[in-house]
């Protein structure tokens, strides 16, 4: 379809043709109503009224909206008018860089300042999961302020389809890749045009496993093979762009497509049309950019980033000598081949020997992506780890260890670990074994780097932090303060003791071997802020003196620079301290923002520091925007729909008895309140509670009230005030001097609800008749933390969580009034945060770090229950000691929970989890915080 000038599409009117392409046609338009000029892409009549293609260019085009970044072209908006899709994107005057090539190569510090803006670009990118795919010069605009912009920035993902929608398997088999070669001249036959040469965008796009996409002269070897693209086939393209700014052509050319995609399977670049004048560092750069196979590739853009940003001043040894060093040390050197770091120590080899002295080490940040189909398996303990000589690093996903080694592209699964849950890795002194606590029995264990058997060390539930050092493995107990083991097993010895109410965590044996640093909080209500106000103490193992080093804040790492490393929400902070004479030598310094924590169940902050001056973390919620969650509904089929809610610190969301409402918490350390909101969407959320700080509501069973915990009056008791906010608060409960009442769950018979009462570290069950003002205790249930008790829908049965002092947790149901029954429900030890179905049939529960399953019930004539399956969708798991997180509509076809991935959507598709890698990063924390004075 081609527009004339003048069309009219919605608010937009056609000016004239911008060009054409596989998709569809380019216009410049008018937008009307906003007074400016616009680039139109108008989808082709191939799928322009394919509902199934156009519903996923729309989400993608969602996904693509969110890039917001100097170098990349926006995306305005994705618009329908006369049944027709089109995209919305900004208008970028100037020439392209296919454009400026057209006068040959371009000088040096021109060529390098727009490759740097063109790695930025794609680093934005890649950091939000989006791989452009069709990288080249025609699709990067030089402004004429001499910025560089990105043009259709992922679109080629957005499109499906062939004219047969078929998908054809890439070749194999052959020497130098001859199948692939003839696969590729199968596929330009039974699909592309002979007019398309190796310069327009072929036609086939598509983003699928076994179908050609892109450019040919640009595609990777991967992508000519037809094979599915990643972030390293737009480090292939960068490098192909690289290479043409500085030579004036491209590296691989043929006659025609399939000529040209046989030289990028098969040739080399003229590596001589180079001019010698081309920095070394660059040169390398490019040769590592073009490695045909992709695992000996550079893994991330953020490695070119780096490159490009050093200095470049170094002087140039002959080509031939510098050829054949590069190529012998880049073989010793390929630990370093996929990380910013090692390409950095490679260019330091290879380009910079002949410096006198090296230079400072310089601070390098990559993100690691893990693999499709991996999800970290518990925030709530310890999930990643890195070895004393920075080499390695491990992390827990999908209820095993891998392990990744820097000089490795990938991680790999370390056998031995197969659904052990394990939590809490750490490396042996030696970097060989890693100890980690098996969710699946509770133990301590140990496992050499290369897998096998785990070898037994010792019973360790509710691992709270570990350290393993010369001294042994010191593990932190909760309520039963610090152990210490040998990592050959026996029975563990307890190096410091806690008072009741305290609970201690990550523990790390100072210098002297005498004192432990340690992180030690008063229990009471697992609040979210639990450990933030904890204190950073080190008792001496000689007198058992305590010294407080830290007020607010947790686990704590003291590292050989003289510094203390410590979390706070989700932020890093560092101190000077002498650990000779335990000192703080000066102020708190921020130094990383944005590091996931623990919800409160533990202390834990998931980062580690090498001795080598290595960082690594789990990137998180920062210090400004507190825990920041979503809303979310999930129903039977597994569809995730977000709430009309900005992101914020939610939790325990309760739906009202006639569905129509929801009650929830926000607590941004500052105040806690409970808020109402119409799940309609047709209002805007009401603040229920003022004064003090106010949580954990529940809804009385006529809906026309909400209970919750206030500090309002100085105590923690449970008050209740109408849910139309039509009245002031009243006092339910008044708690004794020392204890917390925390409101679970009202009973439909009658006007009674069940509360846990606690008092330091235990918790007993209690039930509240409102007619008659009085409390009572239930079945004489105890337990080391809230029961999270939950009544059956006729209120005959009380489901609750039954907590022991080493962590392990189990979900009992008994009758009401409590007859002595009980019936343990979960197995294993591992089950909290029961949930009743509105009809009374199953009950939900969460088994230890595992999604929410649900078990059938029977009440009649006897009870009895079969075994757990998973709740469609995968229902999140919520924190192991905090109330509940997640509810059920009455009609039993929807949950709502709280969605703690930021990268969360509409879809219920969350955004890839990463590691965040920062090498020498010791000399950035020297330089903003100086050692000890």
């Amino acid at each position: 379809m081609s527009l004339s000038p003048g069309t009219r599409l919605g608010v937009y009117e056609i000016v004239g043709p911008l060009g054409a392409g596989g998709m569809g046609e380019v216009y410049r338009a008018h937008d009307m109503k906003l007074g400016r000029d616009v680039a139109v892409k108008i989808l082709s009549d191939a799928f322009a009224f394919d509902p199934d293609r156009t519903a996923r260019f729309e989400r993608e085009a969602k996904v693509l909206a969110s890039l917001n970044h100097p170098n990349i072209a926006a995306l305005y908006g994705f618009e329908e008018s006369d049944g027709r899709h089109l995209l919305v994107m900004e208008l970028v005057e100037g020439e392209t860089l296919a454009d400026r090539l057209q006068s040959g190569p371009i000088a040096i510090e021109e060529t390098l300042k727009i490759a740097r803006q063109i790695a930025e670009a794609l680093e934005a990118a890649h950091e939000k999961g989006v791989v452009h795919r069709d990288l080249k010069p025609a699709n990067v605009k030089i402004t004429s302020d001499e910025k560089a912009k990105v043009l259709d920035f992922g679109l080629a993902k957005l499109v499906a389809g062939g004219t047969d929608g078929s998908s054809r398997p890439g070749g194999s088999g052959g020497p130098d890749g001859a199948g692939d070669v003839a696969q590729g001249a199968r596929n330009v036959a039974q699909g592309f045009s002979p007019a398309m040469t190796n310069s327009p965008t072929l036609s086939l796009a598509m983003t699928q496993a076994g179908m050609i996409l892109g450019t040919a002269a640009y595609m990777a070897p991967e992508q000519a093979k037809g094979r599915a693209a990643d972030k390293r086939s737009d480090v292939w393209a960068f490098g192909c762009v690289l290479y043409e700014m500085l030579t004036g052509k491209r590296p691989f050319e043929g006659e025609d497509t399939a000529d040209t995609m046989a030289a990028v399977l098969r040739a080399e670049p003229d590596w001589s049309a180079l001019s010698v004048d081309v920095p070394p560092p660059i040169r390398t750069l490019i040769q590592a950019c073009l490695r045909k196979d992709r695992r000996q590739r550079i893994g991330d853009i953020s490695t070119a980033l780096f490159l490009l940003n050093e200095p470049l001043d170094a002087p140039a040894p002959a080509i031939q000598t510098r050829v054949v060093v590069h190529r012998a040390l880049w073989r010793r050197a390929m630990p370093f081949a996929a990380t910013a770091a090692l390409v950095a120590a490679l260019v330091g080899g290879v380009a910079w020997s002949v410096r006198p002295s090296l230079p400072p080490l310089t601070v390098t940040r990559f993100p690691f992506t893990l693999p499709e189909g991996q999800q970290f398996t518990n925030y709530q303990r310890g999930a990643i780890a890195i070895s004393p000589d920075g080499t390695q690093m491990v992390y827990v996903a999908n209820q095993r260890l891998y392990l990744r080694a820097m000089s490795e592209v990938e991680a790999r699964p370390i056998s031995g670990t197969e659904q052990s849950n394990p939590v809490n890795p750490v490396f042996s002194p030696d970097g060989r074994s890693i100890a980690f606590r098996s969710g699946a029995d509770g133990m301590l264990k140990r496992i050499g780097i290369s897998g096998g058997a785990a070898v037994t060390i010792c019973q360790a539930d509710g691992l709270f932090g570990i350290s393993w050092g010369p001294d042994g493995i010191l593990f932190g107990q909760g309520s039963q303060g610090i152990m210490r083991v040998s990592p050959n097993g026996g029975k563990p010895e307890r190096l410091v003791s806690v008072n009741g109410g305290e609970l201690a965590h990550g523990p790390q044996m100072l210098p002297d071997g005498q004192t432990v640093l340690l992180t030690l909080t008063t229990g009471g209500v697992r609040s979210p802020d639990l450990w933030d106000k904890a204190d950073i103490i080190a008792q001496s193992l000689k007198s058992g003196a305590r010294k407080t080093l830290i007020q607010g804040g947790s686990d704590a790492r003291y590292l050989p620079t003289g510094h203390l490393v410590y979390a706070l929400r989700g932020v890093l902070f560092a101190v000077p301290f002498d650990p000779r004479r335990l000192e703080v030598t000066g102020g708190a310094v921020p130094i990383v923002e944005g590091v996931r924590r623990a919800g409160g169940t533990t202390g834990t902050a998931h980062f580690s520091v090498s001795n080598s001056g290595s960082l690594i973390y789990i990137p998180g919620p920062s210090l400004t925007s507190g825990r920041q969650s979503n809303l979310a509904l999930l129903d039977r089929k597994g569809s995730v729909t977000l709430l009309k809610l900005p992101p914020g610190p939610y939790d325990s969301p309760r739906i009202s008895p006639d569905g129509k409402r929801v009650a929830f918490g926000t607590d941004d350390g500052k105040e806690a309140s409970v808020w109402i909101y119409e799940l309609s969407g047709a209002s805007a959320m009401r603040r229920l509670t003022f004064g003090g700080n106010n949580r954990f509501p529940i809804w009385s069973a006529d809906g026309r009230r909400v209970a919750f915990q206030s500090d309002r009056e100085g105590d923690l008791g449970i008050f209740w005030q109408p849910a139309d906010v039509s009245g002031a608060a009243e006092r339910l409960t008044k708690p004794d001097q020392g204890t917390s009442h925390v409101p679970e769950s009202w009973s439909p018979k009658d006007d009674r609800f069940s509360f846990s009462v606690v008092k330091g570290a235990s918790a007993s069950l209690w039930t509240f008749s409102v007619k008659d003002k009085k409390a009572a205790p239930f079945g004489d249930v105890r337990s080391s933390s809230p029961l999270n008790s939950e009544f059956s829908p006729d209120g005959r049965w009380v489901a609750y969580t039954l907590r022991t002092g080493t962590g392990a947790a189990t979900i009992y149901v008994q009758p009401f009034p409590a007859t002595g029954a009980k019936y343990q429900i979960s197995k294993d030890d591992a089950g909290h945060h029961a949930l009743w179905s509105p009809d009374g049939k199953a009950i939900f529960y969460a088994p230890g770090a595992s999604p929410v399953v649900a078990v059938s019930v029977t009440t009649q004539p006897t009870f009895t229950f079969g075994n757990p399956a998973p709740v469609a969708g995968g229902l999140p798991n919520s924190s192991g000691q905090n109330p509940r997180n997640y509810d059920i509509a009455p009609d039993g076809q929807r949950f709502i929970f709280t969605a703690v991935d930021a990268g969360q959507t509409q879809s219920g598709a969350a955004a890839a989890p990463q590691i965040q890698v920062v090498l020498n990063w010791t000399e950035e924390l020297k330089a903003k915080v100086p050692g000890p004075r």
